[in-house]
């Protein structure tokens, strides 16, 4: 019953996140001028909020039947045979169909984060191109596996299933951790070459300058770069691995509900004006060359300073000097 909680929890917070951004859809759908681009994100939130609402109220449908019908079945609830039974159930079924939805829409958010971050870099071709295939793979792996699902298991258990479920499930974490990688390696390559630049006290000033906490802060690499779902699905690829059941079902009926309050994260932060998009490094680029410029004037003005006080401190004596009277 605590994947049910903790799901209820995460649940909540994409609802608040959801009616957020639907706030700020509707502010950017009245002041700008891209309002179709407006509509077609608000559109896409809210298919995959939908998916989010259905995946709760089937895992708590799920939960049900399990901890209430088969709670005095041999093995108890979480027995193969109680969830075996429990999954055949037809409103059931369309459960493992939401979940593919919602994940490949998800995750094709996090291919465009990766575009966006690496928009006009030397590395954008290679890095989108690899970004691109993983995704490719995660998606047929993931309506591969939806198929051993649907199909008669015990039928298909001599061809292989279990270990291509475990494959598509390697293919699913590898995909979430080298996208989320090449996001964090950027923020940080910049983040240093920033600090960097803006001289000896740039551990403060990250902290300090508005620009670059919003954009260099740990917090926002986190966010950014999906890292909350990337960890969910390191986890549940281990406890598959391990056999464990019980983490197994807790990050199994929760991880869904994870790659999609971690969309609205970033959709967040997009329609707040903090995510990072095509201008944020000419943004960043601009403050840096303003500080540099400021500190060189200040410098050149302590040099003229220093240098009018050697004038008034040690005047020429040739200038005092009288001529002599004949």
């Amino acid at each position: 019953m605590s994947a049910t909680t903790v799901l209820g929890v995460l649940y909540a917070f994409t609802v608040v996140l959801y009616c957020l951004c639907a706030r700020f859809s509707y502010s950017r759908f009245r002041n700008q001028d891209r309002k179709q681009q407006t509509v077609l994100t608000f559109l896409l939130a809210t298919v995959i909020m939908i998916c989010g609402s259905m995946h709760f109220a089937l895992k708590n449908q799920y939960a049900r039947l399990l901890f209430v019908d088969y709670s005095s079945s041999p093995g108890g609830p979480i027995s193969v045979s109680s969830q075996s039974h429990a999954s055949t159930m037809t409103v059931l079924r369309m459960l493992d169909a939401v979940i593919l939805l919602a994940e490949i829409l998800t995750v094709g958010v996090l291919l465009w984060r990766v575009c966006v971050v690496y928009s006009g870099t030397r590395f954008a071709i290679p890095v989108i191109t690899i970004a691109s295939l993983l995704y490719l793979g995660y998606v047929v792996s993931d309506t591969l596996q939806l198929a051993f699902v649907l199909s008669n298991i015990s039928r298909l258990r001599d061809f292989g299933v279990v270990p291509a479920i475990v494959a598509a499930l390697g293919i699913s974490a590898a995909s979430h951790i080298v996208m989320t990688s090449m996001i964090i390696v950027r923020l940080m390559l910049i983040r240093r070459k920033h600090i960097k630049l803006m001289g000896s006290n740039s551990g403060a000033m990250v902290g300090k300058t508005d620009m670059a906490a919003q954009y260099l802060s740990i917090a926002t690499m986190l966010i950014e770069s999906y890292a909350l779902s990337t960890a969910w699905n390191i986890s549940f690829l281990i406890a598959h691995i391990l056999k464990n059941g019980p983490a197994h079902n807790f990050f199994n009926n929760t991880v869904a509900q994870v790659e999609v309050l971690s969309y609205f994260l970033v959709l967040y932060r997009v329609y707040s004006g903090r995510a990072w998009d095509r201008q944020t490094q000419n943004q960043l680029s601009t403050m840096r060359w303003n500080h540099h410029t400021s500190t060189q004037a200040s410098e050149d003005e302590s040099g003229m300073g220093a240098v009018r006080a050697n004038i008034n401190v040690e005047p020429n004596a040739s200038v005092f000097l009288v001529r002599p009277t004949v």
